[in-house]
């Protein structure tokens, strides 16, 4: 396969060059912030049909959805704690094995 003096694929680079750019980040963050800015803009003016009050917090569902995955997030810890074993749980791996450990 051919590569260019970068030593990138040119198959890579027609579809990955764009990430390597100086400003992709900045591009990236202020195209989320503009988004964020227009959804935010409408929800303030949207009329919604909500069953619970709180609901009609303006960004309530952001937040809502934000301190969710958070929670999930943090949850991992204590789940790792729980189903995590030992490193040699399953015993060593040649000890008593005719086969060297091979399945």
């Amino acid at each position: 396969m051919p590569h260019n003096d970068t030593g990138m694929h040119p198959i890579a680079k027609a579809v990955f060059g764009w990430v390597g750019h100086k400003w992709t980040g900045n591009i990236i963050l202020f195209g989320l912030l503009g988004v964020s800015a227009v959804l935010i803009g409408i929800d303030l003016v949207y009329d919604r049909h909500v069953e619970e009050d709180i609901e009609r917090i303006s960004g309530f569902y952001g937040l809502y959805g934000f301190i969710a995955f958070g929670f999930v997030v943090l949850m991992g810890r204590p789940l790792g704690w729980l189903l995590r074993r030992e490193e040699n749980y399953y015993g060593d791996a040649d000890a008593g094995d005719d086969d060297g450990g091979q399945p």
